[in-house]
């Protein structure tokens, strides 16, 4: 498990629909569901070893909430296929064969020790999955991870939604607060706001359709959107250059880039050659990250982590990251035979490794490649 969510599938669902059911998951933590597809957040990061067990009832089995830290329900629909599937990003699916039909789904996890980075890549959190048939009395309310001395973290604000375009809908809409207070609003306001936030989530422009099959692609631009732009415009040499050099450049800021099992890697990458181990397979992936706790990787420069209590969304990219564990799948991502997915999801990873400083790499991808520049239109 990856980025602190996971999801399960039960072959019906559409992937366009997986990044508005994220939104509605951070603005009513920790899940949200369509009924196809269920994104559960986790209170880690990442796990790459995180255990699940799975449960099938005939029945709604025997409540055992109080013996975990986070419980949450929702229903899913199990396509002809017959098949669950489980995912993150940055990792391989995994797939458990269910009878076909509708289920309530009960996801259940402990062992936390920290609402973020778990100062590993695979803590001790465990999970169990219970699926059984729906009931008629709908999910229960979810239990949330109280972590000691930090409580629950608040929800993010919903995503204001587009109201409906018939003619005959009022022109007004009552506008109901928690605290019971209401006001009325505009409907042509509402469907402003909502422009304007998909707007402001693609970088203050229209949604990518390219972009959208690219992990993180959204992300990075809303970020950036002149830089996705001139990747996206650029011939494929360039592109991979781009992606080459997004992994050398994280791999120097997380001070990898000269131990002796990631420099031939990195020359192998700019020689447009095959990788050697653990860098030839994705399915090495967790070979590296073992090599990450042995002594011979420690960081050969020092790099400064911020620390500060701003808004997660003043660091996109996160601001408390472990640089080297960030950088890993770099090597990974820039050898995707597409190089504009290479180039994209390497920059993503590379963004992820600097964190708090994203901007100084992007500030260098700019500065250092003019070939991008030349082949792009220049609007900087």
């Amino acid at each position: 498990m990856d980025h602190g969510q996971f999801l399960l599938r039960g072959g019906l669902g559409d992937i366009d629909d997986e990044y508005p059911l994220l939104e509605q998951a951070l603005s009513a933590q920790p899940n949200a569901g369509d009924g196809t597809t269920m994104v559960v957040l986790s209170p880690h990061q990442n796990n790459f070893e995180m255990p699940i067990d799975i449960e099938v009832f005939t029945t709604r089995p025997p409540d055992d909430a109080d013996d975990w830290e986070q419980v949450c329900e929702d229903i899913l629909r199990i396509g002809p296929e017959g098949i669950l599937e489980i995912e993150s990003t940055t990792m391989s699916p995994g797939e458990v064969h269910v009878e076909p039909g509708e289920y309530l789904v009960q996801v259940a996890g402990r062992g936390f020790v920290n609402y973020g980075w778990p100062g590993t890549t695979t803590p001790d959190d465990v999970w169990r999955i219970r699926l059984f048939p729906t009931d008629g009395t709908g999910p229960r309310p979810a239990v949330r991870w109280d972590m000691p001395g930090y409580g629950i973290p608040e929800n993010a604000e919903p995503a204001p939604e587009p109201a409906r375009t018939q003619d005959d809908e009022p022109r007004w809409i009552t506008v109901l607060h928690e605290d019971g207070s209401h006001r009325m609003v505009a409907r042509s306001e509402l469907e402003e706001r909502a422009s304007q936030h998909l707007l402001d989530e693609w970088g203050g422009g229209p949604p990518i359709e390219k972009v959208t099959r690219y992990n993180g692609g959204q992300l990075l631009t809303k970020f950036d959107r002149p830089l996705v732009e001139a990747i996206l415009e650029t011939d494929h040499h360039v592109a991979r250059l781009v992606a080459v050099y997004a992994a050398a450049r994280a791999c120097e800021f997380a001070g990898l880039a000269d131990l002796p099992w990631v420099r031939p890697a990195l020359d192998a990458l700019g020689n447009n050659t095959a990788l050697p181990a653990p860098f030839a397979d994705p399915s090495q992936m967790g070979d590296a990250f073992a090599r990450l706790e042995s002594p011979d990787a420690v960081a050969t420069t020092s790099v400064t982590i911020t620390t500060s209590h701003r808004a997660a969304s003043d660091y996109p990219f996160g601001a408390n990251n472990e640089p080297r564990y960030m950088t890993i799948p770099a090597l990974y991502s820039a050898q995707d035979l597409d190089p504009w997915k290479a180039a994209i999801e390497t920059v993503m990873h590379a963004s992820c490794a600097y964190g708090s400083r994203a901007a100084e790499l992007h500030t260098a991808i700019k500065r250092d490649l003019p070939e991008m520049y030349r082949a792009s239109r220049g609007e900087w």
